[in-house]
């Protein structure tokens, strides 16, 4: 058992932090692991079991829902379009970006204590429209204001995932999310994908009904623990 060392979230974060991925959970050494876990400040767990552990804190129950993309119906809102740089307001995206992790590990955990949360969805927005990180950013605008977005982004050849997805917290119930994922969905038919793919939190039931309605299913459960020396 090793841990993975993330550069990224190490160098990024401010301090070391590492992964481990439990594929057996009964073979899983728990003396050995926090003797490894001596090196790193932070390390996170994933595991398709739960563990009965109080030395380790489970942050997320993690779905992924996904969707077969060959018979997607292409239903494309004319409020629905494509993020323009330097036309479309990217600071209501942004505001948009920290509404859609409500129920994020990196918000509910309180160990965090650098605003780790807010630096890192801002981060991820950003990356996804001015890096090109996602295929494509599509917004809802209702009398050019910008209610609700998604990021689309590309996993491989033939499976898309919808990255970030949020709604104006004031509108919501107005159906915003259903258009943006219907246009998600035709975006994905369009370039080739066969599958579709978004994954949310347990607790996270607005965005499970949503999912469920545009016709996902779950098809992966996922524990996240972390482990944390302080």
């Amino acid at each position: 058992m090793s841990i993975n060392k993330l550069d990224w979230d190490s160098n990024f974060f401010g301090y070391t932090i590492g992964r481990v991925d439990i594929e057996n959970l009964k073979a899983f050494d728990f003396q050995k692991f926090t003797k490894n876990a001596s090196a790193y400040k932070l390390v996170y767990l994933f595991a398709d079991q739960k563990i009965e552990s109080g030395k380790v804190q489970l942050v997320d129950t993690k779905l992924t829902f996904s969707k077969k993309l060959e018979h997607a119906k292409l239903d494309e809102s004319n409020k629905v379009s494509i993020f323009e740089k330097g036309k479309d307001d990217f600071e209501k995206i942004e505001k948009l970006a920290l509404q859609s992790g409500k129920y994020s590990r990196f918000k509910i955990d309180s160990n965090f204590k650098n605003n780790e949360y807010e630096l890192l969805y801002k981060k991820w927005i950003r990356n996804s429209i001015y890096e090109n990180k996602a295929l494509e950013v599509a917004i809802f605008k209702d009398k050019e204001e910008i209610l609700g977005f998604l990021t689309l982004e590309k996993k491989s050849d033939s499976l898309c995932d919808i990255g970030l997805v949020a709604v104006d917290q004031n509108v919501r119930g107005k159906k915003i999310g259903t258009k943006l994922i219907n246009f998600a969905t035709s975006q994905g038919v369009k370039k080739g994908f066969k599958d579709i793919q978004v994954v949310t939190q347990l607790e996270n039931l607005p965005a499970k009904n949503l999912y469920e309605k545009c016709g996902f299913q779950i098809s992966k459960t996922e524990y996240i623990y972390h482990y944390w020396n302080l």
